[in-house]
């Protein structure tokens, strides 16, 4: 019953940790202020987190704060390391808590102030540094509660992804922006008059926006192209190349297509507006224009173009987060079913092997005992060890059985770690089919897995020898073990005849899907690869996001 009980809780923790990280991508699918991004991301992670603070790394390899919510007192704005932000205890030897890596860690009496007395626990999640706009930085949670789950570790994991993509998008300056230009509004004016070119640049520049120019239309398109503006100006009468055809060829360049351009004409032509506008044009002005007139222009359409990115964006980000949902409701299905058929191995077990060698063993002793009760004709004493001995014997049978059940759901070697297991595993595949079993183990790095993770590993490479027995008619199975780029590495080869690539996702390959789940289940990826008579090779690589 308590099992079943802390099962539903699990399941209750999983789907609220998803309800958390979807309203988290709603609220990150649109731009918005720092303050506002930190309260949000509070509201998301209320139900196990008390406060946050986002620092950035800053050139001099410092960190800097950039947003806080829930916290005490103001966090210090700037930090050597995280050791000095959080306290010698949160980064001692061990905790894996020195800001390069993600790590939760409990907290004692001695905490930096600025962190609270509620708080229970720390994590610190680093992130950025994937691509080169990708801010680096460190976030740090103040967690309510010292235990932790896996699903916890998860949900903050995804939430400060999530968080980078969105700095990311909202910080950086787009292309072709550097320097003073960082931030602003990048109108490009393509006109063969340099009076009004002169004129423009002096109206926008006062107004606030980043001006370029340039007098001919190729050379506009060209520099349209390098520094892809967010508004272009566009006269529509010049020497080599009139504004229709520039336009057409704006509208055909993937770079510039979806870029607002406002036609420039000195003729009320009501032919000529209608023609721009059918070629794609996105406002039509008169010369002359006020300087009001024209920014208000501009401003409008550059707010327009970036509701409509923001819509396309947010949807594309609503549709991941679908998916997602999706295949997280069918990874906890998955979870169910295999523990539904563990449950019905383990009954069956129990009643065809431990029912019957108890029943026997009370047959024995039922016997014996109505022998005893005979007064008249009380049993010899070498019938009644005999009796006795037999009794014995099924009592035997069944503490073997209890053990081996007990090994089947959890060998005694996975409490001395994986490659202890994965001994044991090849040892006894070995001994029962004569198979050569190899485990190669290379300590360089290595860290212990958590003990779920490692069973789950465990099985993986159990189902993967059992493909081997009843398929691939080897001779020597390799299992090795080790580290690579901050990765676990677990590789099961054989040299048998190699797995068809037909049968790596048919759908009667339940063995290879069950694996792939027990995968998702840890985030690991598995990969199996097979050539015709040279065996086959399952790869299964975890990334070391917490110890």
């Amino acid at each position: 019953m308590n099992e079943q009980v802390h099962g539903r809780n699990d399941r209750a923790a999983i789907c609220r940790r998803m309800l958390a990280y979807a309203g988290m991508v709603e609220h990150l699918a649109l731009p918005t202020d720092l303050p506002t991004l930190g309260t949000q991301m509070l509201a998301s992670l209320r139900d196990d987190v008390d406060a946050l603070a986002v620092y950035l790394l800053m050139d001099d390899e410092t960190l800097g704060l950039l947003l806080h919510a829930g916290c005490p007192q103001a966090p210090p704005g700037h930090a050597r390391d995280a050791k000095q932000l959080c306290g010698e205890q949160a980064c001692e030897p061990g905790s894996a808590g020195d800001g390069k890596e993600s790590c939760i860690v409990p907290l004692g009496a001695a905490r930096p102030a600025w962190i609270g007395e509620r708080t229970a626990a720390l994590a610190l999640i680093p992130f950025g540094g994937r691509g080169p706009q990708e801010r680096r930085g460190l976030a740090l949670f103040m967690l309510r509660h010292a235990d932790h789950a896996p699903s916890l570790a998860a949900l903050l994991e995804l939430s400060v992804h999530k968080l980078s993509q969105a700095l990311t998008r909202d910080m950086a300056p787009a292309g072709g922006q550097s320097g003073a230009d960082a931030g602003r509004t990048r109108v490009l004016l393509i006109d063969d008059e340099p009076l009004l070119v002169a004129h423009v640049g002096r109206i926008l520049e006062r107004a606030g926006f980043a001006f370029n120019a340039a007098q001919s239309a190729r050379s506009g398109f060209d520099l349209a192209t390098s520094i892809q503006p967010d508004v272009i100006l566009v006269d529509m009468v010049m020497p080599d190349l009139d504004g229709i055809k520039l336009l057409r060829m704006m509208r055909r360049n993937e770079l510039l297509s979806t870029v607002p351009v406002i036609m420039l004409s000195g003729q009320a032509d009501e032919t000529a507006q209608v023609a721009a506008l059918e070629e794609g044009a996105d406002d039509f002005v008169i010369k002359p224009f006020s300087a009001k007139d024209l920014v208000a222009r501009i401003e409008a359409n550059v707010r327009l173009v970036r509701l409509r990115r923001d819509a396309v964006w947010r949807q594309g980000e609503l549709l991941r987060l679908q998916q997602s949902q999706q295949e997280l409701r069918n990874l906890l299905d998955t979870v169910q079913r295999v523990r539904d058929d563990e449950r019905r191995m383990l009954a069956r077990e129990v009643h065809d092997q431990l029912g019957q060698i108890l029943t026997a063993a009370k047959i024995d002793i039922r016997l014996l005992q109505d022998r005893v009760a005979q007064a008249d004709r009380p049993p010899p004493a070498r019938d009644i060890l005999a009796e006795l001995s037999a009794a014995l014997s099924n009592i035997d049978l069944a503490i073997a059985a209890v053990q081996d059940i007990a090994a089947l759901l959890r060998p005694p070697a996975l409490e001395e770690g994986l490659v202890a297991a994965l001994r044991w595993q090849a040892a006894d595949v070995q001994r029962r089919t004569g198979i050569v079993c190899i485990v190669l183990h290379d300590p360089t790095d290595y860290v212990e897995q958590p003990p779920f993770v490692a069973g789950e590993l465990l099985r993986m490479c159990q189902e993967a020898l059992t493909n081997v027995l009843r398929h691939a008619g080897a001779t020597q199975v390799v299992i090795q073990v080790a580290m690579r780029r901050a990765s676990l590495l677990v590789r099961v080869c054989d040299n048998g005849g190699g797995i068809p690539r037909g049968r790596l996702h048919a759908a009667a390959s339940l063995g290879l899907k069950g694996m792939r789940e027990r995968a998702a289940s840890i985030r690991a990826n598995i990969h199996v690869y097979g050539r015709p008579g040279r065996g086959t090779m399952v790869a299964i690589r975890r990334r070391l996001a917490y110890r």
